[in-house]
């Protein structure tokens, strides 16, 4: 099918195309502006310095223009997610501030004899430069947005491989219109027949390799998404070669969705490109984040902690003889054992023969039976959290006869150990909780799990807290 039309004629020319390296490298400046400026106000301002402002101007901007050479604060926002733009902002000001306060500290500025006097005016500076440079990038994100809603700035993108991550690719382009990029189509010299099949038909598709050599030379596309399969590997190196003495930015895009990716990001070691299939999502500061959320959770949490440990221990006590608290060896991150705390909540027996509780167990005490269904039992492990050995959100340790029981026949199963297990998670609060006597239903506790390795963010944890107050009184699956 022959381009024709807008199309053929559409060139990416504007302002923002011819300028875009330099509009970033503006930004950065504004950004070490905003720090500075921040720093005059609330630490130069209050907290007396044997320099001139000027001097410590620069020596703010002397690391920050080191630091920030570690992060990726000059890749284009077109296709960078604001949420990885503002962790790479936040981290990039939080190791910048912490080598500020070394550097003070090492020339005198920051006596360690008046640090109730110093800290509260440094908390200042971090919390109100930080806020300044997020509202500023999302002020500049708002305004491309509304100026690309208008037709500018946009990049003209298309295709080669008539496959189903071209598919993908350009519902994404369609739906996501703040990145500003126009689809041409897809472009293929092999045509849908009888003996091939492809996920774009036939009357789809906008034309040869030939066509899109011809507008790639001509200027009018910006970008070409290389999406055919890693099989066609000769194929790939001609079209690559070929297309280099065009002005096109070139992207080969490897079907690697095919491979069911957890965690996956790139890497490079020592010059060679790497992916990573399975992998935690709690590398670098993201292991940071999730450890400080989970004392900051148990802190909070510590004062009723300790009024529903009294009660509760009374409780038990009252109720049947036997210790107050439970521990069994659960396998933690990477299949690593530890031992759970619990309320203990059935009879004391002397087997060591594990038995999953049932409906009507009546190994089960009185008040072991109303802690099970409010999950109360499972208080304790805020322990194993301030320990280490858990979190506060996470797939649910099983017992150890389930794990070996279960992880043979269900694919993908120890995946859940590539993070810490949570006293509740995201297959609780949608009912996958209580007894699991099937095999689908440990399957779909599993697929929950390992979901929740992909979409991890500190909202989705919150949003898990939320729901699991409400889940014990709705749920009735755990007995």
């Amino acid at each position: 099918m022959p381009i024709q039309g807008s199309d053929a004629d559409f060139r990416t020319s504007g302002i923002f195309q011819q300028y875009g390296a330099i509009l970033v490298r503006l930004c950065r400046i504004v950004d070490t502006l905003l720090i500075v400026l921040a720093m005059l106000l609330c630490v130069r301002a209050v907290w007396p310095s044997p320099r001139e402002a000027v001097v410590d101007a620069l020596l703010c901007v002397a690391v920050l223009e080191f630091t920030a050479s570690f992060f990726h604060l000059s890749r284009s926002w077109r296709v960078v997610r604001l949420r990885h733009e503002i962790a790479d902002l936040g981290s990039y000001w939080t190791i910048s501030f912490l080598a500020l306060l070394g550097l003070f500290w090492l020339l005198g500025d920051l006596p360690f004899a008046r640090i109730s006097e110093w800290l509260p005016v440094m908390t200042a500076w971090y919390a109100a430069a930080l806020a300044a440079i997020i509202l500023f990038h999302l002020a500049v994100r708002m305004g491309l947005r509304y100026y690309r809603a208008f037709g500018h700035d946009h990049r003209n993108a298309a295709f080669i491989g008539a496959t189903e991550t071209a598919e993908r690719l350009q519902a994404v382009f369609a739906r996501q219109r703040w990145m500003g990029i126009r689809s041409l189509g897809v472009f293929d010299d092999r045509q849908p027949g009888d003996d091939r099949t492809a996920a774009i038909p036939a009357d789809q598709m906008r034309g040869s390799v030939d066509a899109l050599y011809d507008l790639a030379r001509q200027g009018a596309v910006s970008r070409i998404y290389v999406t055919l399969p890693m099989a066609a590997e000769q194929r790939i190196k001609a079209i690559i070669d070929r297309f280099g003495d065009t002005t096109a930015s070139i992207y080969y895009c490897p079907p690697l969705f095919r491979l069911d990716l957890v965690g996956a990001r790139w890497d490079d070691v020592y010059g060679q490109p790497v992916v990573s299939v399975v992998e935690s999502p709690f590398e670098g500061y993201s292991r940071i984040v999730k450890r400080i959320e989970d004392i900051a959770l148990t802190l909070l949490a510590l004062p009723f902690l300790l009024t529903v440990t009294a009660i509760v221990a009374v409780a038990i006590k009252l109720d049947s003889p036997g210790p107050v608290f439970y521990r069994q060896l659960r396998y933690g991150l990477d299949g690593k054992p530890f031992r759970i705390w619990k309320f203990r909540s059935m009879h004391v027996s002397d087997s060591d023969h594990f038995v999953q509780a049932r409906r009507g167990d009546n190994r089960i005490t009185r008040v072991g039976g109303f802690l099970r269904r409010t999950s109360i039992d499972e208080l304790p492990q805020f322990l194993n959290v301030l320990r280490g050995n858990m979190s506060v959100i996470g797939p649910r340790p099983h017992p150890i006869a389930l794990d070996e029981s279960f992880r043979p026949v269900i694919r993908r199963y120890s995946v859940r150990h590539k993070i810490k297990p949570g006293i509740t998670g995201l297959a609780q609060i949608n009912g996958w909780r209580g007894e699991t006597e099937t095999l689908d239903k440990m399957e779909q506790r599993v697929v929950h799990d390992i979901e929740y390795l992909r979409r991890w963010s500190l909202w989705l944890d919150l949003k898990i807290l939320a729901r699991t107050v409400l889940v014990p009184f709705a749920d009735r699956n755990a007995f």
